[in-house]
């Protein structure tokens, strides 16, 4: 992503609110901590790829039509929902009957469903019955407004029955298991496990409090208001989201500002030049404030408008500095140029931080991403993009700078990665390879265009980008310039008075 373009207007529509509905699914054991079951979500899914949940979806068409006991009529979808998905997940059928299967017969009706079979001819067969008594309600929680997917979802708890095995058939879902929900804490905590803030909460109350106990606990839960929407974010132990309307390019229309410390605390990229949206940031800072958290740095990546609209004002209202790089310095005043490449800012706290600074341009001079070093994380600025690519922009976008950064932080070995669009990135080595290979796969397109005789820049975007919006073609000739450039470094392209050639 990058700043916007002018004269490329586009505001994508609403999205669509979905019902879904998740199950924490538990042993029957002795004392609190008991252990859950959790799934791990595969890298490729469009939402929430590499994070960790509970089982659960979306509700389908045809949930509303089976029979179950004892529900609520405004929640028979959900409760079917739950329970199918439940079955397709993990194995563990939640029917009155069930326990007259074997293993062996469970297994082939889940592969069954899975194929596409109906949950309620399958429910039949076997003389099965849904009863909403097996569920629990456990919270209600609805995805905020800035997600281009959203969910109203319904949680519920419930226990395994006795004889019954949960077991993740790769697919849909990477991994999955049970863990004791302090372990699985210690996990987000090291960063090696994302979480959204519905399985947290469930995780964080189930480690303190016997499931029965726990029940109001989840049913209340903090940071959200009458509508159900989650106010704050924590993907990762002192790594917060705070996403901030910017004027930025579509259809993205909002920049992350990360706040990372568990004490003091480091704000990267606060990028709305808007007041109503300043305000907002403010009010969720002095919330962190009372909280006993101290705001000490504001960091910005480079210099581009969605990323440093509301640095320079944050900063004064904080009353805290505005680091950037000397490139970055010069081109926005206010920020002070203090950042070279290798320093590092100390975020004190009961989890301590140390944020390295490295220098990764291409994309825009003087562009640095910040490294956490005890996990890995990776503060990527405009490196990378989720559900997206990078627009490298000549003449600052550097196609082969950018290429080189990418490698380079590809070396580093990074965990997760925090972009300043989109949602957090678990497998940082893979993406960044995954951007290297089509970049270098999108050069390779454009030099096979321009040999076949594509010689203007609107006719090599037409061939190549055949893929992307039309209305986004702007954007691709100024990416597709930045390669033709590169491929004439390489000296596989040449540009003449009539357009492009190849050599």
């Amino acid at each position: 992503m990058s700043e916007a373009i002018e004269g490329l207007e586009f505001t994508p529509p609403p999205a669509k609110i979905r019902d879904a509905a998740a199950v924490i699914l538990v042993r029957r054991q002795e004392g609190p901590d008991r252990e859950v079951f959790w799934v791990r979500r595969g890298e490729k899914l469009t939402f929430s790829g590499g994070f960790y949940a509970f089982p659960g979806g979306k509700v389908d068409k045809g949930d509303a039509a089976v029979p179950i006991e004892n529900c609520p009529a405004d929640e028979v979808a959900l409760q079917v929902c739950a329970l199918r998905e439940t079955f397709e997940e993990t194995g563990v059928l939640l029917a009155r009957g069930a326990e007259r299967l074997g293993a062996g017969r469970l297994d082939e009706l889940r592969r069954e469903l899975l194929g596409g079979a109906s949950f309620a001819a399958l429910l039949a067969s076997e003389g099965l019955v849904l009863d909403g008594r097996a569920l629990f309600p456990a919270g209600r929680w609805l995805t905020p407004p800035f997600s281009p997917v959203r969910f109203d979802a319904r949680f519920y708890l419930a226990y395994v029955p006795a004889g019954q095995t949960a077991e993740v058939i790769p697919g849909e879902l990477s991994d999955g298991g049970w863990i004791r929900p302090h372990e699985a804490l210690a996990r987000w905590e090291a960063g090696t496990a994302l979480l959204h803030p519905p399985n947290h909460h469930a995780l964080a109350t189930l480690a303190g409090f016997a499931p029965e106990a726990a029940l109001p606990r989840l049913r209340t839960p903090p940071f959200c208001g009458a509508d159900h929407v989650v106010e704050r974010i924590e993907f990762q132990r002192g790594i917060l989201l705070l996403p901030l309307r910017t004027p930025t390019l579509p259809p993205a229309q909002h920049t992350n500002c990360w706040v990372a410390g568990t004490g003091e605390l480091a704000l990267i990229d606060p990028g709305s030049p808007w007041a109503e949206e300043q305000a907002l940031l403010e009010r969720h800072l002095r919330e962190l404030i009372a909280e006993g958290r101290k705001p000490k740095y504001v960091l910005v990546t480079h210099h581009h408008g969605d990323h440093v609209g509301a640095a320079v004002e944050i900063g004064r209202r904080l009353g805290i500095p505005v680091w950037g790089s000397a490139e970055t310095a010069a081109r926005v005043p206010g920020v002070e140029g203090r950042l070279a490449d290798g320093d590092v800012i100390e975020l004190c706290g009961p989890l301590s931080m140390r944020l390295r600074a490295i220098l990764t341009e291409g994309h825009a001079d003087g562009h640095l991403c910040f490294l956490e070093e005890r996990t890995g994380a990776l503060f990527a600025g405009d490196m990378v993009a989720g559900g997206s690519t990078i627009v490298i922009d000549p003449p600052e976008g550097d196609m082969g700078r950018y290429l080189a950064s990418l490698r380079r932080l590809l070396e580093l070995q990074a965990g997760v990665l925090y972009p300043a669009h989109g949602f957090p990135i678990p497998d940082g080595p893979a993406k960044l390879a995954a951007y290297l290979g089509h970049r270098e796969s999108r050069m390779e397109q454009i030099r096979g265009a321009v040999a076949q005789g594509a010689s203007a820049l609107a006719d090599i975007v037409e061939r190549v980008y055949s893929d992307t919006p039309a209305f986004l073609h702007p954007v691709a000739e100024r990416s597709a310039l930045a390669s033709l450039i590169e491929l004439e470094k390489r000296g596989q392209a040449r540009r003449t008075d009539r357009g492009w050639t190849a050599l």
